[in-house]
């Protein structure tokens, strides 16, 4: 089922002098890519699009994690590893995160948007998930079947979600709570799950905020955007070290996708701000 001896010939045909080259690619499909490309189409793009794959991709990691965990099956064996990376040997190999994210994530992306039938993005889409996948088996983190099952799941999750939702981030948010309190007890706690919970919470309290939120008015400000929004996340990211019980991640985890969406606003108000102090420095002059 797991594929192992087609595994062995994908790991065989790419040789360790490409290691930096083949993690790149993976962290294409790792959480703090994801959320970090997510943000930045929220704060330069469609928003409300943009926060409904926001909430698929929190839902998602709830259910990949209750699935792994109650499927409990191993990753391949040390020596199997194209380089040592002691970060991905914890947790379990069956099915993949990362080519189950990548496809919930960019295949959501292209689902919402105008330009799902064209053939094209299409075919960028999903040659950007089957690199992610292959990167997976050439690291020797994942068999080619987790990967392949994976990548099917995040097709069927995409298609339910975007049933589900109809559009909208904030029934998307709630689907996410729904699915991550139950993944809170099937993980024992685990962090990632936390992170589900309290980012599914932070998003369903701010959604309501999206249709409200200032459209960009010019490239400087959204520099800006980016600059503040991103401190900010870097900001409570660091103050994840520093917090260790379980209620004080979930509220750090939901202040940072509620920063994530309000962030446009705070901005917004600053940027008018010095607007009419400018054109009150005129008016006098």
């Amino acid at each position: 089922m797991r594929l192992e001896a087609e595994s062995e010939l994908v790991r065989e045909a790419v040789s360790a002098e490409y290691a930096e080259f083949v993690i790149a690619i993976t962290e294409l499909g790792g959480v703090t890519a994801l959320m970090g490309i997510l943000a930045l189409l929220f704060w330069w793009g469609d928003r409300r699009q943009s926060a409904l794959v926001i909430s698929y991709a929190i839902a998602g990691l709830a259910v990949m994690l209750a699935l792994k965990t109650a499927l409990a099956l191993p990753r391949p064996p040390e020596d199997a590893m194209l380089v040592a990376l002691e970060s991905e040997r914890e947790g379990y190999g069956f099915p993949s995160g990362h080519a189950f994210a990548a496809t919930v994530v960019y295949g959501g992306l292209l689902s919402v948007s105008n330009r799902s039938r064209e053939a094209w993005a299409v075919a960028g889409v999903g040659a950007l998930v089957i690199a992610i996948s292959l990167s997976r088996v050439v690291l020797g983190v994942h068999y080619l079947g987790d990967v392949i099952v994976g990548a099917l799941l995040g097709v069927g999750f995409v298609v339910a979600m975007n049933r589900l939702t109809r559009g909208v981030p904030a029934v998307g948010f709630a689907i996410a709570i729904v699915l991550a309190v139950p993944a809170l007890a099937i993980t024992g706690g685990r962090e990632d799950t936390i992170l589900a919970v309290g980012g599914a919470l932070g998003g369903l309290l701010t959604a309501g905020r999206i249709n409200g939120l200032p459209a960009l008015r010019s490239r400087l400000e959204g520099v800006a955007l980016a600059a503040v929004g991103g401190g900010g996340v870097v900001a409570l990211q660091l103050a994840e070290s520093a917090v260790s019980a379980t209620l004080a991640l979930g509220a750090l985890y939901a202040a940072l996708v509620a920063w994530i969406i309000v962030v446009p606003a705070v901005v917004g108000h600053v940027g008018s701000a010095v607007v009419d102090r400018r054109s009150g420095r005129y008016a006098e002059e």
